[in-house]
């Protein structure tokens, strides 16, 4: 009997030298009433929901962070097995018996999304050591990768399957840097089911170079607005790197994940991380690239108060519809399921739609965890999972989401 593939879309696995923490604190104390009255807003939620329960939620964080990637991934595999024991929520340990008790034949697909935080900050520190952190594109390769080669060698029996998706900013890199970049990782890069789980099962032999990758080591492209990318920038040589992107990722069907919500490490003004982030700023992008892959995480979803005029699902059904004019417009949930309550808002929301706008929606919906992220607010990996199955959607849309609409982002399949 074949195995059975369920997806993670959306996760990330680093350890605490990738995250520019120090622009991070820089850029919450130069604009403290921008944070204030964004309130909800990362990094000031982020931060606060770490201290929760007396600071368990940080001492959680941490110690998955304390690890290195391939430990990270052992840990997410382990907790899936039940290794840990079951959540605390009674009607979620139900769920996890059941998420543990699948045989031991199925596989369970992760994507974590390597962030790219090479970018400068607008000013440097104001201390001691104000000379801007060196954190190197090729280091965040190198650690991704490092950590998806030792998992493979150290559990080669092991129940994941792991496709990363590599961050870059373009209109930083600029048109040239941008191109090779992309020709240097995504060079033998191919779609289709056989191709992308082959290239995990090589992965233990890569050697440790980040220059010289193995073959299709990544599976997709990750934006994150918040850092400073604009999708169609008004700058000419930051446009010419866009379409350089655009351009590569449409020819190949190389996917695009967005970063799509109010919140998140950001490190620009609260204004300026709106316009970025806001789906409407790819209308122009999807005229000129209407075959492009992307998948816009977070499925747009505001925290904040809107404006007069405006709504909070603004955002949502503006990717709503893409979705519907657009074949490769996609959208996942990570994150949102930290508040439980969010799978009865999802289902409402869709039971508003048009029942055409709902049956494309129930076609390109993705799950994804934003594990170790959720850990903020999350109990653990174990929970998340177990709250979106134990969640009142329909057993047909969640298999959806976790098997048959990720296998038509990542793999083309019908």
């Amino acid at each position: 009997m074949a195995s059975r593939l369920s997806f993670d879309v959306h996760c990330h696995v680093m350890t605490l030298a990738r995250p520019a923490l120090g622009p991070f604190l820089d850029a919450l104390a130069r604009r403290k009433m921008d944070y204030l009255m964004s309130q909800v807003a990362a990094p000031t939620f982020l931060l606060f929901s770490l201290l929760r329960r007396g600071g368990d939620a940080a001492r959680n964080f941490l110690s998955v962070a304390d690890n290195d990637p391939a430990g990270q991934f052992m840990l997410m595999e382990d907790d899936l097995a039940g290794s840990f024991g079951p959540p605390a929520d009674p009607e979620l340990a139900v769920a996890a018996r059941a998420l543990v008790g699948r045989s031991r034949d199925d596989r369970w697909l992760v994507c974590p999304q390597a962030m790219d935080f090479s970018r400068p900050v607008d000013a440097p520190a104001a201390c001691r050591y104000p000379a801007q952190p060196r954190k190197p594109l090729e280091e965040a390769v190198r650690e991704i990768l490092a950590g998806v080669s030792a998992y493979r060698r150290e559990r080669p029996w092991g129940r994941l399957v792991i496709r990363p998706f590599l961050g870059m900013d373009p209109t930083w890199l600029g048109p040239g840097r941008t191109e090779e970049v992309l020709d240097r990782y995504f060079r033998s890069y191919a779609k289709g089911r056989q191709a992308q789980l082959a290239a995990f099962r090589d992965a233990r032999r890569w050697r440790g170079n980040p220059l010289r990758p193995p073959r299709n080591a990544f599976a997709g492209v990750k934006l994150y607005p918040p850092l400073g990318f604009d999708p169609w920038p008004e700058d000419r040589r930051a446009r010419d790197a866009v379409r350089v992107l655009y351009s590569y990722c449409e020819r190949r069907g190389i996917p695009i994940t967005v970063h799509c919500d109010d919140q998140g490490y950001r490190v620009i003004a609260h204004e300026l991380a709106e316009l970025y982030t806001a789906p409407e700023r790819w209308s122009r992008v999807f005229t000129d690239y209407p075959e492009l892959s992307v998948n816009f995480a977070h499925f747009g979803r505001r925290y904040l108060p809107a404006a007069r005029g405006d709504t909070r699902e603004r955002w949502s059904r503006t990717i709503v519809g893409y979705m519907e004019r657009l074949p490769g417009v996609y959208a996942d949930v990570a994150f949102n399921g930290t508040e439980r309550a969010y799978w009865n808002e999802l289902g409402s929301f869709m039971a508003g739609l048009s029942d055409s706008a709902e049956a494309v929606v129930r076609r390109r919906l993705l799950f994804g965890s934003d594990f170790l992220i959720n850990l903020t607010k999350s109990q653990s990996y174990l929970d998340y999972v177990a709250g979106f199955t134990a969640s009142g959607l329909d057993q047909e849309l969640k298999s959806a989401m976790l098997e048959r609409n990720p296998a038509g982002f990542l793999f083309g399949d019908e």
